[in-house]
């Protein structure tokens, strides 16, 4: 609930309620039993559900996955968008009440369920982060961030192969933010609580229509969160935040951040979830005639007498309903909390399950190319490769190892490269990209290079500038 000490007073709105759902182009409002757009902030992206009537068959095979659905509701002319979808899945359904045809789908910004992350930063505000991810996106898929505020936090994050949205979720836990994406795939990333709509509200007595399972749950309500994160020589850091209101009724929460590192971080982040985990507001889904200007995340005026409520409360999903089982057009609104299920109950074992696990792949490459040195393999020039292990020749002070050609079925666009071993600190690693020609020296572990020059035969030099140098492994990883 956000806090006002504004004084409200509603004024009605005229109704005058125009939709219409298009598939595939096809204007197919008339054959609509239900259908339900269900649009949330910061949780997921959005999805879909319909149910026409298919009367002797007639859109049998018409539709298939990947047709575009348009959903447009207003009080004027039906040209206002509220969802944008694409179909998953298709399926026809035959009962005793007669012929259906059932549509289920995703909002068109479903790509971003799909792609995995993998990327580094140290002391970077959350914002920004969310921007250099969505800059590797590929192009396009057309994705933009218009609408992303700035925040003034900082965080670290080590984040391999996660799934994008997790990567939002993770970033506007740790902010306060909310986030969702528009129908245009432009993001929209602010503060909690920070928007109010001002032209929309409930109200019983004009557009209320009913209320379900108002009410504060305290299952969730935590007393203690103890976290604990890794300094960087392994050793485990724990903070345990407890409410100063705890009494004989311990409830209690662990936590294991990836990215906490030093104290200072485990126990802000074990304050942080404690404080989410208490004072909880009240949550309910409330249905009300048509809502034509509501977004995921804004706030409106719920006044509600008989349940004494008034106040400005978020709209954690909205549901617009449509089709002749539901009457028209309806919105359904849940307040401030999200019901807990079984995918959602999934969903955060699989994150806890990642938190622990520190990324070897940072910017996605594609393929890499290692050397064990199991074998004497590559050209040597003062160096050698025995037991396991290339060094220089003993009684040089330096050398050079170049390894055979490796040709790939497309020419490299980046590279980084990986050594391992005893005194590597001046140690060179260079590569050809077309069998030996030309060389360029490349970075190692965070160190992305882009390589203009087209080829596909690869070749690898090793240059060791010191007879203490040894390595006992050596990758290249490429896209």
């Amino acid at each position: 609930m956000r806090q006002t000490t504004e004084v409200f007073i509603p004024i009605p709105k005229v109704r005058n309620t125009h939709c219409k759902v298009e598939i595939a182009g096809d204007d197919q409002t008339s054959r609509m039993i239900s259908s339900k757009f269900i649009y949330p902030t910061t949780i997921g992206i959005g999805t879909f559900i319909m149910n026409l009537s298919n009367a002797f068959g007639q859109l049998t095979g018409k539709y298939q996955a990947g047709d575009v659905v348009k959903f447009y509701a207003d009080n004027k002319d039906n040209t206002t968008l509220q969802f944008l979808g694409r179909i998953d899945y298709v399926k026809d359904n035959i009962s005793s009440e007669g012929q259906f045809l059932g549509i289920e789908g995703r909002h068109r910004s479903y790509l971003l369920t799909e792609h995995l992350v993998c990327h580094l930063a140290t002391g970077t505000s959350p914002s920004q982060i969310l921007k250099d991810i969505i800059d590797k996106l590929p192009e396009s898929y057309g994705f933009t961030y218009t609408n992303v505020k700035p925040d003034t936090d900082s965080m670290d994050v080590e984040w391999n192969y996660k799934p994008f949205w997790d990567c939002v979720f993770e970033l506007c836990k740790h902010s306060k933010f909310d986030c969702y994406v528009d129908n245009d795939l432009d993001f929209h990333y602010f503060e909690a609580n920070s928007i109010v709509n001002e032209r929309d509200a409930i109200v019983e007595g004009d557009n209320f229509i009913r209320i379900k399972d108002w009410g504060t749950n305290d299952t969730y309500e935590k007393t203690r969160v103890t976290a604990i994160g890794q300094d960087d020589s392994g050793l485990p850091i724990i903070h345990t935040a407890i409410n100063p209101n705890e009494e004989d009724e311990i409830k209690e929460v662990f936590i294991r951040p990836a990215s906490a590192n030093t104290e200072t971080k485990v126990r802000n982040i074990a304050e942080a979830k404690l404080e989410e985990l208490t004072n909880r507001a009240a949550q309910a889904k409330i249905v009300s005639y048509g809502l034509e200007t509501v977004k995921p995340g804004e706030n409106i005026w719920l006044l509600i007498p008989r349940e004494k409520i008034h106040g400005q409360y978020k709209l954690l999903q909205i549901t617009h309903e449509f089709g002749a089982k539901s009457g028209g057009w309806r919105t359904e609104c849940s307040i401030e909390e999200e019901d807990v299920g079984v995918s959602q109950m999934i969903q955060k074992v699989s994150r806890q399950t990642k938190e622990g696990t520190k990324p070897d792949n940072i910017h996605k490459m594609n393929y890499s190319w290692n050397f064990d040195f199991l074998t004497d393999r590559g050209t040597h020039s003062d160096t050698e490769i025995i037991d396991g292990v290339l060094k220089v020749v003993s009684g040089e002070s330096s050398g050079t190892w170049t390894s055979e050609v490796l040709e790939i079925a497309a020419p490299v666009t980046s590279v980084e490269s990986r050594i391992k071993g005893n005194n590597l600190t001046n140690t060179e690693v260079w590569l050809s990209v077309n069998g030996g020609i030309n060389f360029f020296q490349i970075g190692g572990p965070g160190t992305r290079d882009a390589f203009y020059t087209s080829g596909k035969d690869l070749q690898l030099r090793v240059n060791f500038f010191s007879s203490a140098s040894e390595a006992s492994g050596l990758a290249l990883l490429y896209k």
